[in-house]
């Protein structure tokens, strides 16, 4: 059986700073009266952000052996 590898940590940092990038590309469309590209990048904040406390958890699991 093939043993399972981690999600690098960078790669996760990464995914946080995007979701925060995308919030603030969000709250400056909202500003601006562009509402469906502020949802849009709302929902790909809480999409970059999911997958970030995913590969964390998937980490610590991996780690403790479990």
């Amino acid at each position: 059986m093939l043993k399972r590898g981690t999600i690098h940590p960078l790669i996760l940092a990464g995914l946080f700073i995007s979701s925060i990038t995308m919030v603030f590309y969000a709250y400056e469309k909202y500003h601006t009266g562009q509402i469906t590209l502020g949802i849009v990048f709302i929902s790909l904040s809480i999409m970059l952000l999911g997958l970030a406390v995913y590969g964390g958890k998937r980490n610590r699991r991996i780690g403790t052996g479990d």
